[in-house]
């Protein structure tokens, strides 16, 4: 039950370190889950004197260092061994737009109140209202005005507008 609270407290912190080394979201994803692995493994290496978050980031930091390390590592695939294959990963100018999008939000999101973001941020995970109030110990009622507020706040950021578009 603890790990289970951890978890949910923990991984919005965790997923905009692993942005910074992920290809995409479903690739962070995967690096999320492979980091509460480790995390859960090396759990009796926590020895409690700083504070969890920062181990636990540490932790995510040290698996994606890994996991980029790996790639560069990856033996290639000569095209005349394998034939001509598409490439389904956008190209340089779409992965810099989705990484310009993705910074210009989370800049944009930094600068709501701190209920408000964590209110966005963790309906941007894909978590019911229900879900939301619960892990910030408020009415739904409240998620959704927090969360209104924050649209109406994002709404009206003009460089977010033009970064976005």
């Amino acid at each position: 039950m603890l790990f289970r609270h951890l978890v949910r407290e923990t991984s919005p912190r965790m997923l905009r370190v692993i942005r910074g080394y992920a290809r995409d979201d479903d690739h962070a994803a995967d690096l999320l889950q492979v980091c509460w692995i480790r995390i859960y493994r090396k759990r009796a290496r926590f020895s409690g004197t700083g504070s969890f978050l920062g181990w636990a980031l540490t932790v995510c930091r040290n698996v994606c260092r890994m996991e980029a390390r790996k790639r560069h590592r990856a033996p290639l695939t000569r095209l005349d061994e394998r034939g001509d294959l598409p490439d389904p990963t956008p190209g340089p100018s779409e992965q810099l737009k989705r990484q310009e999008r993705a910074a210009a939000l989370y800049s944009a999101l930094d600068r709501l109140t701190a209920r408000e973001g964590d209110a966005m941020l963790r309906i941007l995970e894909g978590r019911s209202t229900g879900e939301v109030a619960g892990i910030l110990a408020v009415k739904e009622v409240s998620v959704r005005s927090l969360i209104h507020r924050g649209l109406k706040k994002l709404r009206q950021m003009d460089e977010l507008i033009e970064r976005i578009h």
